[in-house]
């Protein structure tokens, strides 16, 4: 074991609106066992009152406020550079709809030491619901059609996925990225607003010469996109349309005769993602369209009522 002193971290907790699941979330942050953990809250300009409650709760963790809903990249942006002001030496991602195990960061920070390439380590996450069910235990990704699963998605937790490891792609529900990955790489790319933007990011890291690890000694349950309007978010697929197509042209180009391709598979997968999440087909193949054209013509940020 190492005998240096142990790395800052900060947790930076992004809430939009649900003070509930934030107040639960912070709650658990505060029973991690790490020395000297700070744990930040950025509000991304909530309407429901949850900043005034959240300061009632916890007097004691900074709370910043944006003023607006700059969405998960650029709320997050705040946070990280706010982290990394103070000293932080690692910065953990944790979405507000989550609860997390008190070794959650010193799974993280072990993992980080040990391989000092690493620019991004995620967490072992489990439904909420559903505490031994899997939701994420790494992630597969297919550059050329932009194709991605969770491993181990629905499958109860029985111990199958518990190596240290490589994975293909980030999560952002609960992410720890190194100072020197933020530095060399940069942050989240804020015209994304939300989805595909840890993907994007994680593409960016690897470019840049840094390992992405799934650590499954840190463990997280997750309440599933109560942020977003849940898994069944018209709105969502909007997004995640256009910034997947986004990201695979900028950072996995393909030639001019496979791009039918690409868009094609883009495309397919978006619609059986309308399928398995029951939502309503006439909507969502608007909602794809509408990706489509976003992207199409250099539409990025905030989707007006999204």
């Amino acid at each position: 074991m190492s005998s240096s002193p142990p790395p800052n971290v900060t947790v930076v907790v992004l809430s939009w609106n649900g003070w509930q699941d934030t107040v639960a979330c912070v709650a658990s942050c505060l029973r991690i066992d790490h020395p000297g953990l700070r744990v930040l809250v950025v509000d991304n300009g909530s309407t429901d009152g949850s900043e005034k409650i959240l300061r009632e709760r916890f007097p004691d963790v900074e709370l910043l406020q944006t003023g607006e809903n700059l969405g998960y990249a650029g709320g997050n942006n705040v946070g990280i550079r706010r982290a990394l002001e103070q000293g932080a030496d690692l910065v953990v991602l944790l979405n507000n709809d989550t609860e997390v195990d008190p070794g959650f960061v010193s799974a993280l920070v072990e993992a980080a030491r040990a391989r000092p390439e690493a620019g991004m380590l995620c967490s072992k996450i489990l439904l909420f619901d559903r505490p031994d069910v899997l939701w994420y235990a790494g992630a597969s990704f297919h550059p050329l059609v932009g194709w991605g699963r969770h491993r181990g998605h629905g499958q109860r937790d029985t111990g199958q996925y518990d190596r240290v490891e490589e994975t293909d792609r980030p999560t952002g529900c609960a992410l720890m990225v190194t100072r020197a990955c933020c530095e060399k790489v940069g942050l989240l790319r804020d015209e994304y607003f939300c989805y595909a933007e840890d993907l994007e990011w994680g593409l960016r890291a690897r470019d840049a010469g840094f390992s992405i690890l799934y650590v499954p000694g840190s463990r997280v349950w997750h309440k599933v996109s109560r942020a977003t309007g849940g898994s069944k978010s018209v709105q969502s697929i909007r997004y995640h349309t256009r910034n997947l197509l986004a990201c695979l042209d900028q950072h996995r180009p393909v030639p001019l005769l496979l791009r039918p391709l690409r868009w094609t598979a883009v495309i397919a997968a978006a619609m059986l993602g309308l399928v398995t999440q029951g939502i309503p087909p006439v909507a969502g193949i608007r909602a794809i369209g509408r990706g489509v054209r976003d992207w199409h013509g250099g539409r990025f940020g905030r989707i007006s009522g999204g």
